[in-house]
């Protein structure tokens, strides 16, 4: 037990599955909300946050997080957080799209402990691409990031790519590979099925730590919706 809640103290953080270079439109508002059964090295929690983006001005948009996890037998290790940045459109050609973004993040639930849980900065950059690939609408994007607190910094490269199988339905698959100090190597993959419907996009997936200094799976379920 004593070795599982060492892991847990540097293993709070959640990769953004919400984050992805694209830009909303002025005045629309992007919204999803998803709950979580994961187990880290034998322990179960619960994790559920809400994440928002909203088109404040052409090539502008504000985005929102929020997130809380729950260890029914480590509650020591109970913990939130919240995260929020601005987003700029920095370059766009056809398909492809480029931004830039900056912002502030808070709580062990997103950065982790061991100094990441204070206030911190976070910088990303990415590419995205959206299109048609094998007679189906298609998109794929990648993006590099640093959060940098008194006592702790991380690194990240996030990827993903999503492909339409049927008419209302994607699959969609994203990895993250983090790096840092301290103690921060993790290499993590998502696969997601999102049924889209006139009410909105309902999703289920799995997430699994597939390199590190500990196991860490999960099953999610997901709302969102663009309004």
């Amino acid at each position: 037990m004593s070795k599982t809640l060492l892991l847990l103290s540097c293993a709070l953080s959640w990769p953004q599955a919400a984050a992805a270079p694209w830009i909303q439109e002025e005045g629309s508002l992007y919204a999803r909300v998803s709950v979580a059964d994961e187990v880290v090295e034998g322990l179960s929690g619960i994790r559920s946050d809400a994440y928002a983006e909203y088109g404040a001005r052409p090539d502008w948009t504000l985005t929102f997080k929020t997130e809380r996890i729950q260890y029914g037998d480590a509650p020591d290790f109970n913990s939130d957080g919240w995260r929020a940045t601005v987003r700029r459109q920095i370059w766009r050609f056809g398909s492809f799209t480029a931004a830039g973004e900056v912002g502030a993040l808070q709580g062990a639930a997103i950065g982790g402990r061991n100094g990441c849980d204070s206030l911190g900065l976070e910088a990303r950059t990415g590419l995205a691409w959206s299109g048609m690939w094998r007679d189906r609408e298609a998109y794929a994007f990648g993006e590099i990031a640093g959060r940098y607190y008194d006592a702790c910094q991380r690194e990240r490269f996030d990827a993903g790519f999503g492909r339409q199988v049927s008419e209302n339905i994607w699959n969609i698959t994203q990895v993250w590979i983090e790096r840092g100090s301290p103690n921060a190597q993790s290499y993590k993959i998502q696969s997601e099925l999102m049924w889209r419907t006139d009410l909105a996009d309902f999703s289920f997936g799995y997430r699994q730590e597939v390199g590190g200094a500990f196991q860490e799976e999960s099953i999610f379920l997901a709302v969102a919706n663009q309004f």
